[in-house]
């Protein structure tokens, strides 16, 4: 009778599979005059390796500085600024923003959650409801407040939903965005956290690479919005998570 295949036999079988699979790839990689950098990206992939180019903030990296326990997350709280003028033209786009990038943070960190966190929106929008003057506040009071060890302030400026000088009948959303990612206040090491405040400039367009969409009732303003909010949320969750540059040029669906 065979006895069982210890571990070491089992591995090593596994080994050689995948060396198979990769020499097959190799060989059909250089009959088919595929580059070698064609070749180092497809065998890496096989592999398994995250071949996506890194994120501009490594919000993982905040743990180290800020000397979080082990085992406990980072915590981190989304907040969206617009005007009272955007608010009255726009409706609700602040907080449709705050669910949609904590939505898209949290499914970009999910393999991370014993590490990092995402505050819900709902605890945000409370806090935000009981503080009448919390615009007026810097990040780092926002995530003291929150309790929160990272906000992600994010101000929309100029947003609007329509082509410049189309009178409402073309949709071309834009908006000038700057996010400030902030640790929580503690005054004790003020000078210290003021050093780990970042900021980022985005200019986002929607739709992008294509004409203006027209204005009809089957697709009313709201509707456009949203699609637009999703779209914003994803732009800004490719400062922090890692992210295929083809997903860039994908198609934008509203």
């Amino acid at each position: 009778m065979m006895g069982r295949m210890g571990t070491g036999g089992w591995k090593s079988r596994v080994r050689v599979c995948v060396s198979g699979i990769v020499c097959v790839a190799i060989f059909s990689t250089v009959m088919s005059g595929c580059t070698l950098p064609t070749l180092i990206y497809f065998t890496a992939v096989m592999l398994g390796k995250d071949m996506r180019p890194p994120p501009p903030v490594d919000l993982l990296s905040y743990r180290e500085k800020l000397n979080k326990p082990r085992k406990e997350p980072l915590r981190v709280a989304v907040v969206t600024y617009t005007d009272v003028g955007t608010q009255i033209h726009l409706g609700p786009l602040a907080r449709e923003l705050d669910d949609a990038l904590s939505k898209a943070l949290a499914k970009g960190f999910e393999q991370e959650k014993e590490r990092l966190v995402v505050l819900a929106p709902s605890v945000v929008h409370r806090w935000q409801d009981r503080n009448d003057q919390w615009q007026a506040l810097e990040p780092s009071e926002m995530a003291r407040q929150l309790r929160a060890d990272l906000v992600i302030f994010v101000e929309l400026n100029n947003p609007s939903l329509y082509e410049n000088g189309s009178n409402r009948t073309l949709y071309r959303a834009r908006a000038d965005v700057t996010v400030t990612v902030a640790p929580a206040r503690m005054p004790d090491a003020e000078d210290v956290l003021s050093d780990l405040v970042i900021k980022e400039h985005l200019h986002v367009e929607f739709p992008r690479g294509s004409g203006p969409a027209s204005v009809d009732p089957d697709l009313p303003p709201e509707r456009f919005r949203r699609a637009f909010v999703v779209y914003l949320a994803q732009q800004i969750s490719w400062l922090f998570v890692p992210h295929d540059p083809k997903e860039e040029f994908a198609s934008q669906k509203f």
